[in-house]
């Protein structure tokens, strides 16, 4: 069954960063400019966070399966829909209601993995569980590349049709996967993880959550991998361009981070034994603060696709690790909730780390965005040390 939870992940990140790309081009396509791209992606990314925690709180009281009915149905329609826009304004409307889509299935996924897995197992299975998304990251945009190629290159908003039926037929395949996973696990505890008899499934105030210190910084840690992450991936081509890189070059940068991420948390668990959990967040959250304050200096081809090898395996650790350490740490009836919230968190941190990483380009060059994610990543590093200490088997 965990395999077919993995395989559905993959399916559904490889429609998700299908569609994303897609989007942009389809706003251009329809006359709009680059600040019109960026209104249409942060409304799309950062709406859909009011939605994360009440979904996480449903799941908790054992509706997991017609939230990721419900999300896979969003999910589904959503790319139909936007091939179907011809307005700006209802292109944003839409892409919102499908990013909506996507977030409930990414919880729900987390919740079921969580019921899958036995908790000497859940390092283990939310690597495998991140891995699969990492394939499916790499996988989406080059399906996407491909088939808006068969349109003419000059008809642009035809190209983004065609990508957006293929995100669709791409979204049925994991639909299929998780009815059939669903009905397989019907009345099991898996779908219902937190309804067991004394105990109060989903009741408790998801903000006092907040309140447990290792919850918290679990958040930050998250939010700052994710945050460098993609600061790497909008900022690299810039910094690129001043070093006088090759944006083919910059792409095989790009592809190696990736690939090495995919590695990392394919051998987690192996990783979380010998080591522990906390020491591994802890190691590798520093190593990742120094990667990207390196940034600024190398421009050795070379070097650079080393700190690409290290970047990929550092920050590809966190949000595995972070899932685990907030189901570990929170009660047993609001895990769920504390998944949306993490999920939340991670939203705004890419929305808000991103924004201002470009005022602070434009006061202190292509380098600052660098120096702010090896900022804040050196800030959660610092945060996860008294919990090593005070529990150094990190489990």
């Amino acid at each position: 069954m965990l395999v077919v939870l993995l395989l559905g992940n993959l399916v559904v990140h490889a429609t998700m960063f299908l569609a994303r790309p897609v989007v942009s081009y389809r706003v251009l396509a329809l006359g709009g400019d680059e600040t019109t791209v960026g209104i249409v992606v942060a409304t799309g990314a950062l709406l859909p966070v009011f939605t994360a925690v009440p979904t996480g709180r449903l799941c908790d009281r054992g509706h997991a399966p017609a939230i990721v009915l419900s999300g896979l149905a969003l999910v589904l329609t959503g790319p139909l829909l936007l091939a179907q826009m011809d307005s700006l304004v209802w292109l944003a409307v839409v892409n919102t209601i499908y990013s909506i889509g996507l977030l409930t299935v990414m919880v729900g996924g987390q919740v079921l993995v969580t019921g899958m897995s036995a908790p000497a197992q859940r390092d283990r299975n939310f690597g495998w569980f991140t891995a699969a998304a990492s394939l499916g990251q790499m996988v989406g945009p080059l399906i996407a590349g491909w088939v808006m190629s068969l349109a003419h290159e000059r008809d642009l908003l035809l190209a983004t049709t065609y990508a957006f039926y293929a995100a669709s037929a791409i979204a049925a395949v994991a639909a299929v996967m998780f009815v059939g996973l669903l009905l397989a696990l019907r009345g099991s505890d898996v779908v219902t993880p937190s309804g067991r008899a004394g105990e109060r499934s989903g009741q408790g105030s998801a903000l006092r959550l907040l309140a447990d210190r290792q919850l918290a910084v679990a958040m930050l840690v998250s939010g700052g991998v994710i945050a460098a992450v993609d600061l790497i991936t909008a900022y690299l081509p810039v910094l690129g361009t001043h070093y006088g890189l090759s944006p083919g070059f910059v792409g095989v940068l790009l592809s190696v981070r990736a690939g090495a991420s995919f590695l990392s948390r394919v051998f987690l668990g192996v990783l979380v034994i010998r080591v522990g959990r906390l020491r591994v967040i802890l190691v590798s959250t520093a190593l990742a603060a120094c990667g990207m304050a390196a940034l600024i200096g190398v421009t050795g081809e070379v070097l650079l696709v080393l700190l690409m090898v290290l970047l990929g395996i550092t920050l590809g650790l966190g949000q595995p690790l972070t899932m685990t350490w907030v189901v570990q740490q929170a009660p047993k009836r609001l895990r769920a909730t504390a998944l949306a919230l993490r999920v939340s968190g991670n939203r705004v941190a890419q929305s808000a780390v991103p924004a201002l990483a470009g005022a602070l380009s434009a006061v202190a060059g292509v380098t600052a965005p660098f120096g702010l994610a090896a900022g804040l990543l050196a800030v959660a590093a610092g945060c996860v040390v008294p919990f090593v200490r005070t529990r150094s088997s990190g489990s």
